[in-house]
């Protein structure tokens, strides 16, 4: 396939990369005309010291990468808000431009006495009122697909992926529903109007644009990103995303999950940066042609085509840079 011309300046907003593979990323924004990315919780979530990772991305990467830090839930005793919300403040001092969280909030970290605890416990709101006050945004990822709630048979149409990552099946008794998540997500958005929140996976229901959109008119606080989810959108009647990119254009922001050297599929000695250029080849097709029957850049997630969107310029400006200037300190 010829690559698509693609010269403008973007930022990433949503990776997953590991001190190790700094240099790679590196080679992958020269490719691919990023001019910054925004790495989300990997030092927390693979028990790298911050300290240590922060210094090797500032020697490979100097400015051209900004790190969102996620809490610990490893110490669940009371209190644990009020600690979350002192950490950030000692890691924003260090570096940290924001507040990364994971799907395991709401399925599966529990408290001191064993109990779920749920994406709205007030005993968070110490950390929300702090991200706030620092005036950095939170990126929450809450609930997964649709198909990760639903029974896991032949029926289901996430059937390969979930059989490759079992961890992500939440079908069974004792987890709650998708919608319920997703309630309660939204009730911390409401709660917290001076704290800026962007949902993970264009809110994690891009299944229902209407909902996504819904949430957006509803909470002047509440941003979405584009991570992962090409291959659910473009199934969508194309004028439907079209006119809801347009509409909400002021509140989302483009983002891939790319991830380096924290991801089965990821091969380190593999990678180099011309690798990833059809990857986000495949996005800047999606967002700015009208290809139709196109190859979504996550094929596990689902083996259909997907139609492009054919984006106005002035939409994918704010979509590719605007948008994540606007909100992030030091973009």
């Amino acid at each position: 396939m010829v690559n698509f011309p693609h010269n403008r300046p973007v930022i990433d907003m949503h990776t997953h990369v590991h001190p190790d593979m700094a240099t790679v990323l590196v080679d992958i924004m020269e490719t691919n005309n990023l001019v910054k990315v925004v790495n989300l919780g990997v030092l927390e979530a693979l028990d790298i010291p911050f300290q240590d990772g922060m210094h090797i991305f500032r020697e490979t990467l100097g400015d051209l990468m900004l790190y969102f830090t996620t809490p610990d839930f490893g110490d669940p005793s009371p209190g644990f808000g009020e600690r979350m919300a002192e950490s950030l403040k000692r890691k924003v001092e260090a570096g940290a431009c924001g507040v990364k969280i994971f799907k395991e909030l709401g399925l599966r970290h529990r408290d001191a006495e064993g109990n779920l605890i749920p994406v709205d416990d007030p005993r968070l709101d110490s950390l929300w009122a702090a991200a706030g006050e620092l005036e950095i945004p939170v990126l929450i990822h809450t609930a997964d697909p649709v198909a990760f709630f639903q029974p896991l048979d032949e029926t289901n149409e996430r059937l390969e992926e979930l059989q490759a990552h079992p961890d992500w099946y939440f079908g069974e008794p004792g987890f709650p529903g998708h919608d319920a998540l997703l309630t309660r997500r939204n009730r911390v958005i409401e709660r917290h109007p001076d704290t800026t929140f962007i949902g993970a996976h264009l809110g994690n229901y891009s299944e229902r644009l209407a909902y996504v959109g819904a949430c957006l008119e509803r909470y002047p606080n509440f941003y979405v990103d584009t991570s992962a989810r090409l291959g659910e959108i473009g199934r969508l009647p194309t004028e439907e995303v079209r006119e809801f990119f347009v509409k909400h254009q002021e509140r989302i922001i483009f983002g891939t999950d790319l991830v380096l050297g924290w991801n089965a599929f990821n091969d380190p000695s593999q990678k180099k940066g011309e690798n990833y250029r059809d990857f986000y080849d495949t996005h800047w097709r999606f967002f700015e042609t009208d290809a139709r029957q196109m190859d979504h850049p996550f094929p596990i997630q689902g083996r259909w085509k997907v139609n492009a969107i054919n984006l106005p310029d002035e939409v994918t400006q704010k979509l590719y840079l605007r948008n994540a200037r606007r909100l992030i300190p030091g973009l």
